[in-house]
């Protein structure tokens, strides 16, 4: 049995709640916070998140080539699956199509043990 299907659902709902984090919370916090406050200080230090998104993306988008390899998916999903990396939330709802198409054309690799 692969392990890139349960890797993937993993390293995408954490791409996905390191991102809406980001973006969501730290971001705003950091630039529209008023100076000083403890909530812009708490906004500039939760951006180095923005680091750690960075690198669990890179292993995020290594493991959906490789399974975008064993699946067999055309180009534009397999592009639509990597880049929803990058636009926050939309990597839930990518998620969850990549894992119905999965369990249907490939139930091979959905087995559990």
């Amino acid at each position: 049995m692969s392990k890139l299907f349960p890797a993937y659902r993993f390293l995408a709902y954490l791409v996905g709640v390191l991102l809406a984090f980001c973006s969501l919370v730290a971001m705003p916090l950091k630039y529209l916070a008023a100076d000083g406050t403890s909530a812009q200080h708490f906004g500039a230090q939760a951006s180095i998140m923005w680091v750690a998104h960075g690198w669990v993306f890179i292993v995020y988008v290594v493991v959906s080539f490789l399974l975008w390899r064993q699946t067999r998916w055309s180009l534009p999903f397999a592009l639509v699956v990597l880049v929803s990396g990058l636009v926050p939330l939309v990597i839930f709802y990518v998620e969850r199509v990549v894992t119905r198409r999965i369990r249907a054309e490939h139930p091979e690799l959905a087995a559990v043990g």
